[in-house]
């Protein structure tokens, strides 16, 4: 009689569920790695719209007054709305800028502030 040769139904369960538990794992990795990839996308577009509101604010003809202003921008196919606050320093010659900047969602408000995916400082000359 011949000896049949092959794997046991034991065995290939047990190679069955160690593919299960590392595809499994490779699956999670890649989820994460999909979601890590869209927040970095977001936070650079964000980082560009308040680098060109900072550069708008910053070659304005008649420099902006101190306070708080608010808008929002069409940018890479999504609406950005921004805040920002000018505010005077100790050098006279210099005015501080500080920007913030969230994607605009509907449905949600609230302080812009506390919701900015960045915020961006930069300077002014006084005028």
């Amino acid at each position: 009689m011949k000896h049949a040769r092959g794997f046991t139904l034991l065995e290939v369960l047990v190679a069955l569920a160690i593919f299960a538990l590392i595809a499994a794992s490779v699956l999670t990795a890649s989820a994460r790695s999909v979601r890590t990839a869209a927040q970095l996308e977001e936070r650079t577009l964000a980082m560009w719209v308040a680098d060109n509101q900072l550069v708008e604010l910053q070659l304005a003809e008649t420099p902006p007054a101190d306070g708080r202003d608010q808008g929002q921008v069409e940018f890479a196919g999504r609406r950005w709305l921004w805040q920002s606050e000018i505010q005077a320093t100790s050098e006279p010659a210099m005015r501080r800028v500080t920007l913030w900047v969230a994607a605009e969602q509907r449905g949600v408000s609230g302080d812009l502030r506390e919701r900015a995916v960045v915020s961006l400082s930069g300077f002014l000359g006084a005028p």
